[in-house]
């Protein structure tokens, strides 16, 4: 049966006893740190709510400025053997281990080791995710775990946006979740945050390594999201698809012929439906066929003319012609 989460609040704590309190809360929620609030007194809002997701666990921090720190001394105490990710949902915080430091925007994340010593600053009150993810899931799948460290992540461009989205998607799940799907799930988001910071090759080529292995149904999701993104782009390549999400340019065209459909002809598939949906959309009428279709990724004009007949049986203009025509 899944357990319900855990919350801790300051808010019932009489204001001199806040801030004490809120340190003891990091100390159960995560591993020994020093936080250090950003005001020397009055009130302190601060609450962790806390659950898992398979061997994952998950937390909403929403909390009043502060730094925090992890000491040798502390790592010595407890190392704790795990990653810590953090992914901020209002405004911009900071991670710092290694010799490096992490500016994060909203929906981007990073990873810090547990085992090290490390900072993190939020200069403003903020709300984030952090995800506690056990060395023994994501190191394996990592090319250099240690390199990978306070490193930010995008979450609005590339593979970053696809595990940014997961993840934030993730923490809306409903606790009713089972077992076998939390740990399903779980297991996919690491999967996702390998991939996000160049680790997916490891994940494809050791399935043995121990850790969770990328699926060929979630590469091919992948590979699709990628195209999504790009579809504008006409100089677009099997091979830049399959440089961002980490496998073989053979490998892509397998996972796209395995599905039924070769990797061009679904490129051309989804270039043409977007075409067609600019056309009938009444705030693009001004537009010229030409217009959309180099906004969709057609070099050639007269191309996307002859490949949409042979798709949808009539010309773009008369596509936009029948969409667009008052209906009595």
């Amino acid at each position: 049966m899944p357990q319900a989460p855990q919350r801790w609040t300051t808010e019932r704590i009489p204001a001199p006893e806040q801030f004490a309190f809120w340190r003891d809360v990091v100390w159960e929620a995560f591993v020994p740190v020093s936080p250090v609030r950003a005001t020397d007194d009055g009130p302190f809002r601060g609450s962790v709510t806390a659950r898992s997701i398979g061997r994952i666990g998950l937390s909403r921090i929403v909390s009043d400025a502060q730094t925090v720190h992890r000491t040798e001394a502390q790592v010595q105490r407890n190392p704790g053997d795990v990653f810590f990710l953090n992914l901020p949902l209002t405004r911009a915080t900071r991670a710092t281990q290694d010799g490096r430091s992490a500016e994060l925007a909203r929906g981007d994340f990073t990873i810090v080791d547990s085992t090290r010593p490390f900072d993190l600053g939020f200069a403003e009150p903020f709300e984030q995710l952090s995800f506690t993810i056990p060395h023994a899931a994501l190191a394996p799948l990592l090319v250099d775990p240690v390199g990978a460290t306070a490193r930010p992540v995008r979450g609005d461009r590339g593979l970053g946006a696809v595990a940014s989205s997961a993840l934030r998607a993730a923490a809306t799940v409903p606790m009713a979740l089972d077992s076998a799907a939390a740990t399903t799930l779980g297991d996919h988001l690491v999967g996702l945050v390998a991939l996000a910071l160049g680790g997916v090759a490891a994940a494809v080529r050791s399935p043995s390594s121990g850790g969770p292995r990328l699926t060929a149904g979630t590469l091919l999701e992948l590979a699709r999201d990628e195209v999504e993104r790009s579809l504008d782009d006409a100089e677009l390549t099997p091979a830049d698809v399959a440089d961002r999400v980490g496998i073989s340019t053979r490998y892509l065209h397998r996972l796209f012929s395995d599905d039924g459909l070769s990797f061009g002809r679904w490129l051309l598939a989804r270039r043409l439906e977007r075409g067609a949906e600019a056309l009938a959309d009444p705030a693009r009428e001004h537009w010229s066929v030409t217009t959309i279709a180099i906004e969709h990724g057609f070099a050639d004009p007269s191309y996307f003319a002859r490949a949409f007949r042979t798709r949808f049986g009539v010309t773009p203009r008369q596509w936009r012609a029948a969409a667009l025509s008052p209906r009595g």
